[in-house]
């Protein structure tokens, strides 16, 4: 076991975050109250971490006061974002919204991230929840999992299932389907959701799996259908679960939460925490989240690590089904 993943799986067992008392009212969290606190986000604006983090800054500004800034740090899977905080002074000024991709995966399969999550980070909380999916283009004809498989098997030299990044959720779970189904299927990975989208909708790929959110706006058109999601989701009624499509090991739901530098006060992770908390009760902000296949799921820092161990444990297993070695 190589010395990222070490740190990365003390993070996720870590007793030492424990759950911290909400106070309130809030106060401001930076030490120069005019100075504006910036929301790192490690990939380019519309993807899922991106919609969320523009949804909590700007009623995050209402809440706290002063400007919450939105500052995306794409590239390397979110490694600059989260190299960026770790270098950042922990004053309650830079914080760090990030999906999961980038907090486990990276440091279970790359060998030198820049950053370990258990000794550069301290959790404030869970944000929200979203769902992955399988999708097939318009022109396969395919209603159901069951379905693609033949429909695979009958088409090898069309066989493959984009994924958006490499050593990623989604090519875990094609790599696992493709196994399941034993045809000569193979995840194409690309470097983001968008150029992925793309030659999806054009057929380049016969099927894709991503987050819910990348395939919403062509649904209605009819250009792509969704097969099977890693849990159900009310955005989806009439959609079942992989578990439930007969393909068990799958559920790897994926978590956004919010990240501080350590050394961050204990007072302030505290404030952030309630404020955040604050944020994600309010009605329209939910429903937002709920319009982009997203749960909110307020928590406090302990529940934050427990749900990543949670994470960590499927795609543990996912790898153990394939090839993936660290890079």
């Amino acid at each position: 076991m190589n010395a990222s993943r070490r740190k990365a799986l003390k993070f996720l067992a870590s007793a030492s975050l424990a759950s911290l008392a909400v106070s309130s009212p809030f106060r401001a969290t930076a030490e120069d109250s005019r100075k504006p606190i910036r929301l790192l986000v490690g990939y380019p604006p519309g993807g899922p971490a991106d919609i969320v983090a523009r949804i909590m800054a700007e009623r995050l500004s209402s809440v706290m006061g002063g400007p919450v800034v939105v500052d995306n740090r794409p590239g390397a899977g979110g490694q600059i974002a989260a190299q960026a905080l770790k270098s950042a002074v922990p004053d309650g000024a830079t914080l760090f919204l990030s999906n999961t991709h980038t907090i486990v995966t990276v440091p279970l399969t790359v060998a030198s991230p820049g950053f370990a999550p258990s000794t550069d980070f301290r959790p404030i909380g869970t944000v929200a929840n979203f769902e992955l999916a399988l999708a097939v283009h318009k022109r396969t004809g395919v209603k159901k999992l069951s379905e693609l498989k033949a429909w695979l098997a009958a088409h090898s030299d069309e066989a493959n299932i984009g994924v958006p990044a490499p050593t990623s959720a989604p090519e875990f779970i094609a790599g696992k389907l493709a196994r399941a189904f034993r045809t000569k299927t193979v995840p194409v990975p690309y470097r983001g959701a968008a150029p992925m989208v793309q030659d999806f909708l054009a057929g380049q790929v016969a099927a894709a799996v991503s987050g819910v959110s990348d395939f919403l706006p062509y649904l209605e058109s009819g250009a792509l259908r969704i097969l099977a999601v890693t849990r159900e989701t009310p955005i989806l009624a009439g959609v079942p679960s992989f578990e439930q499509a007969g393909y068990k090991g799958l559920d790897a739901t994926d978590v956004l939460g919010v990240y501080a530098p350590v050394g961050m006060s204990d007072a302030v992770v505290t404030q952030y925490n309630a404020a955040i908390r604050q944020v994600l009760s309010m009605p329209d902000v939910a429903a937002k989240l709920r319009g982009y296949a997203m749960t909110a799921a307020p928590s406090s820092p302990a529940e934050h690590v427990q749900r990543l161990a949670e994470v960590s444990r499927t795609l543990t297993n996912l790898m153990k089904d394939g090839s993936y070695t660290t890079q």
